[in-house]
């Protein structure tokens, strides 16, 4: 497999050659572990910042109870095969 570089690198080099393993390999370096934070928030939009309450608005208190539009949706069955 040849991979084509947008731009050179600083030696000269402009084509990559690797087997499609060696490929797959270096792709899967790159995705992350699971279930981690990618974003990380610091100053005032931090988790435990005292400012925190006065930025971020709160949600109203029936937030988690679902909507009376939605608890009468019904859904389609399925057919049988």
């Amino acid at each position: 497999m040849v991979l084509t570089l947008k731009t050179p690198y600083r030696e000269g080099t402009t084509h990559i050659v690797m087997s499609p393993l060696e490929f797959i390999h270096r792709l899967a370096a790159l995705v992350p572990r699971p279930r981690l934070h990618l974003i990380r928030f610091h100053g005032v939009l931090a988790p435990n910042a005292k400012l925190r309450p006065d930025i971020i608005p709160n949600l109203p208190a029936n937030a988690n109870t679902p909507s009376a539009d939605h608890a009468e949706v019904l859904l389609p069955r399925r057919l049988p095969p």
